[in-house]
């Protein structure tokens, strides 16, 4: 695995598109930070500009890990890695650990950019390392690992370019069914379950819970970072069980 992980990084390393994705969060993030410091209603301040790009994690996911992803198949280079002696789980999880260090990668860019320069231009510095803060931190990490598994999932298993599409519109199709049976089953609990269990439903209350600045409820504050990690280790144990199956032509 560790030349498939070696091939890998270097992929990435040499990407127009990663160093470019890079720079756009970067600036997405600064402008954020600054469209809030000149806005004419009340600035919120430097904590709750670390998660702003948090939605945007399937969108960079899709242009830069995904589409290294499936070249894998649309190019055949898999099939090579077999033929070299690669196990079909070596390369999935390769795959996958590529993946979650470049959308981790981004989703410390845009904090540390956020973070930055919110304390700089908006104040509230200090809070940052406050407890809340820390939460909301935490389990933005393990969001990101989990929407990540989700993507390789699906591209594993669709293994073309409309999986890197698929991926990047399941989460949000998701969220859509989740709303409309919030709306028809209209139970308290549901509600909690599903804001939990569906990652863009839990992406918006984890940016909603910094922006309130305190601590969610307690089925909330355990059921987040449990759904994530649920999607963490379960969708690779399945994933690699199809790839093993999968009829590579």
């Amino acid at each position: 695995m560790t030349r498939l992980l070696s091939e890998g990084f270097a992929k990435v390393k040499n990407s127009l598109r990663f160093w470019v994705c890079t720079a756009s969060i970067a600036a997405l993030s600064l402008m954020v930070v600054i469209m809030e410091k000149f806005s004419e209603v009340m600035h919120e301040e430097a904590p709750q500009m670390l998660l702003t790009m948090l939605s945007m994690q399937p969108l960079f996911m899709a242009i830069v890990p995904a589409m290294l992803l499936v070249r894998d198949f649309t190019q055949n280079t898999v099939r090579n890695k077999i033929i070299c002696g690669h196990t079909r789980t070596g390369i999935y999880l390769a795959h996958l650990i590529i993946f979650d260090a470049v959308a981790l990668f981004y989703h410390t860019v845009s904090m540390l950019v956020g973070g930055c320069a919110g304390a700089l231009l908006l104040g509230g510095g200090s809070d940052i390392t406050s407890e809340w803060s820390l939460y909301y931190i935490g389990v933005s990490y393990l969001l990101v690992l989990a929407y990540a598994s989700m993507t390789v999932f699906i591209c594993m298993i669709v293994r073309g370019i409309s999986g890197v599409i698929i991926a990047y519109i399941f989460n949000s199709l998701l969220a859509m069914f989740g709303g409309l049976a919030i709306f028809l089953v209209k139970d308290a609990d549901f509600i909690k379950l599903m804001s939990c269990v569906l990652l863009d439903m839990q992406a918006s209350d984890v940016i909603d819970g910094m922006a309130d600045l305190k601590l969610p409820g307690s089925f909330k504050m355990y059921g987040m970072p449990i759904a994530s990690l649920a999607y963490i280790v379960v969708l690779p144990i399945i994933g690699i069980s199809q790839f093993k199956k999968a009829d590579l032509k």
